[in-house]
């Protein structure tokens, strides 16, 4: 029996063979009425039985799978958006599953994008108890890429924020403002600590300033979601808003609510108390103060990351071939941190 190929679609459509491959993919950079075409050609003449079986024999799916830490982070959706949009110009689909940092989450989610046969595997993790599974997965060839850095580096690619750097630079702005004390706000679920490597970039800059870090220098809210806070939690923000110097908060999405807060209950940003943070979220420029902070270009780090992973399915990248590429950050200075500079 005669199998119809992307040639013969293209000579009755009256196209380029690329052209009918990317319709069939259904990428959004064919126009629709072409897709439609092509698609309604492909079909007429029993082509799309002819590639699943196709699929079948090159134990394919078209489908990546990626894990992200929280469904609520604005930082991490909109990665997994621009994700997403290049997978599909890619001719991929991807299926997602939130960790919401669970452990165990992270694990089933792995076994079960495995068990669904997912062409390749992207994970956005905190954890390091996975990453000797994710090395043994890579050095059988199968596609694996983290968006998370760790030190040392594991035998798998990585593309991922340098949150270190981010928030040592963050750090020294407000060191070299003539801030001497800086509190660390930290989230209930956020580490705060030797792990974390928000916390390590804030540590290190307050070190090379002369400047031990102490406990009573790191502020942990009662919850991720402001409005759920506890009054302890909101006691002692209150209360180190009103004796201390700065404010590192760990993300924007937390600096808003803390600034909206301390106004409040009369704690004026940047009037009494400097404030700086991460991320560079699409509201922090138009936050009630405007935000200083440091982002990411979260476009470049995807679409490298998924660059990496396509080298990896289509075997031009060997098992042995790794790079950890740590994204550099982009420093956003503000009204909140008491200067700014237009």
């Amino acid at each position: 029996m005669y199998e119809v190929t992307l040639k013969d679609i293209a000579e009755v459509v009256g196209c380029s063979v690329n052209t009918v491959s990317l319709a069939l993919k259904n990428s959004p950079r064919i126009s629709e009425a072409t897709r439609n075409k092509i698609q309604k050609a492909a079909k007429d003449m029993n082509y799309a039985s002819n590639n699943m079986a196709r699929a079948l024999v090159l134990k394919r799916t078209g489908t990546i799978g990626l894990i992200i830490r929280n469904i609520s982070s604005l930082l991490l959706t909109s990665e997994a958006r621009y994700i997403e949009q290049y997978l599909e110009q890619n001719g991929y689909t991807m299926y997602m599953i939130a960790s919401h940092d669970d452990l165990e989450m992270e694990e089933k989610a792995i076994n079960l994008m495995l068990s669904n046969k997912v062409d390749g595997l992207i994970l956005n993790t905190k954890y390091t108890d996975n990453l000797s599974r994710l090395e043994g997965l890579r050095a059988q060839g199968f596609p694996v890429m983290l968006l998370s850095g760790f030190e040392p580096a594991p035998k798998v690619d990585a593309v991922y924020p340098n949150l270190v750097k981010g928030a040592y630079i963050a750090t020294k702005h407000l060191i070299q403002m003539g801030y001497g004390r800086i509190i660390f706000v930290a989230g209930a679920d956020d580490e705060a600590g030797v792990r974390d490597p928000k916390y390590m970039g804030y540590a290190k800059a307050l070190r090379e300033a002369g400047i031990e870090p102490s406990g009573d220098m790191v502020c942990r809210l009662g919850f991720n979601d402001f409005n759920m806070i506890g009054d302890e939690a909101l006691g002692n923000l209150l209360r180190k808003g009103k004796t201390e110097q700065a404010f590192l908060v760990n993300q924007d999405e937390l600096a808003i609510p803390v600034i909206k807060f301390l106004d409040k209950n009369g704690v004026k940003v940047p009037r009494d108390l400097a404030v700086a943070s991460l991320d560079n979220i699409r509201f922090a420029e138009s936050a009630m103060v405007p935000l200083t902070t440091v982002g990411y270009d979260l476009r470049y780090i995807s679409h490298h990351a998924i660059d990496i992973l396509l080298e990896i399915i289509q075997g031009t990248r060997s098992e042995d071939d790794c790079e950890s590429i740590a994204a550099e950050p982009e420093f956003f200075i503000r009204e909140s941190c008491g200067y700014y500079q237009s």
